[in-house]
């Protein structure tokens, strides 16, 4: 078994464990409504721009064009698998393949509208002022994260190389990592993060925010998250002054986080293979807010919440749902005999 299946099957063996200690006593606040239906959740629109062999069609909004840096720009490509040979044209566009869920909630697992765990105790999310004359907040939340590969939901390019073989899935919920509910204990798993604790690191970061205004990633930036925040500690705390950025915030940083695990992979740039992402390309994904209000676009990572956060936030809402979409880049072709 690899590694990303057996993590997998540890977090859904801990998950079924926590599930059957005791059914919760109180009314579930997961609404039916956020079961993830693939055709009404998604924002479609959010696959463009696609590149066929060199060319770009489907959109020619200004920050699509800044966030497609990394589309396929040589028309032809080359493969071989093994003892498998092909030729063929390179193709790249987003695939909605992941679901994160940031909940306040512990154990509300809003792709399945299903409640694992009671309400309170420590797991509980929280949101609190912080005393520093800046009138910002610190928010605690958990995060699930989900293998959702919506093509093959939909039995559609299934016979390209590059769409997934997976099927739907859990891949984690943070309720049973200790190291998420601490970032104390965080930064002891993961003592890089101490590097990027420093005033320099967080000054590097003032970039990364500029840059994500207007629809750019720094991709060297890695520990930055734009307007977002810092990747780091990797835990469920994170400062904020807007809930629906803390949300997405909290969703990157997962995203991040299953890198760290080894449980996080791209297509490479070839358009031939996967290849294992220990230390994310920020580049390589945009999110989409479905709940509690569903977004009208993508919006790239660390995008200020200005710019696009308005009106997503409903009152009593408190748990919020995205779908990552993940720059895909194939070689779409014929195999030779």
């Amino acid at each position: 078994m690899n590694r990303k299946n057996l993590l997998r099957a540890a977090t859904l063996s801990l998950a079924l464990a926590l599930s059957s200690a005791g059914a919760p006593a109180h009314a579930s606040k997961c609404e039916a409504g956020t079961i993830f239906n693939p055709l009404t959740k998604v924002r479609w629109t959010c696959i463009f721009p696609i590149t066929i062999g060199g060319v770009r069609v489907g959109s020619f909004d200004k920050l699509d064009k800044e966030l497609d840096a990394q589309s396929a720009s040589k028309p032809l490509c080359a493969c071989r698998k093994g003892a498998t040979f092909w030729f063929g044209v390179k193709v790249s566009f987003w695939s909605p393949n992941r679901m994160i869920d940031v909940v306040t909630e512990p154990g509300c697992m809003m792709a399945l509208g299903a409640d694992l765990l009671p309400t309170g105790g420590k797991l509980q999310g929280s949101q609190s002022s912080i005393a520093d004359g800046t009138n910002s907040q610190k928010m605690f939340a958990q995060m699930h994260y989900y293998i959702s590969p919506v093509w093959k939901m939909l039995d559609m390019f299934t016979d390209l190389p590059c769409i997934e073989d997976d099927g739907f899935d859990v891949a984690m919920i943070t309720e049973v990592l200790p190291t998420w509910q601490s970032g104390t204990l965080g930064a002891i798993i993961q003592p890089e993060g101490i590097l990027f604790g420093n005033p320099a690191a967080g000054l590097a970061c003032m970039a990364d925010s500029a840059a994500a205004a207007v629809g750019k990633v720094l991709d060297p930036l890695f520990w930055c998250m734009g307007s977002w925040g810092a990747t780091y500690p990797i835990a469920g705390d994170i400062h904020f002054g807007d809930s629906v950025e803390a949300w997405a915030g909290l969703a990157a940083r997962g995203t991040f986080m299953m890198g760290r695990l080894g449980a996080l992979t791209i297509s490479s740039a070839d358009g031939c293979s996967f290849k294992a992402q220990p230390i994310w390309t920020k580049s390589r994904y945009k999110l989409q807010i479905m709940e509690p209000v569903k977004g009208g676009k993508c919006v790239n990572i660390g995008r200020p919440g200005a710019l696009w956060s308005s009106g997503k936030h409903a009152p009593g809402k408190d748990n919020a749902q995205f779908m990552s979409f993940e720059k895909v880049i194939c070689c779409a072709g014929v195999s030779t005999p």
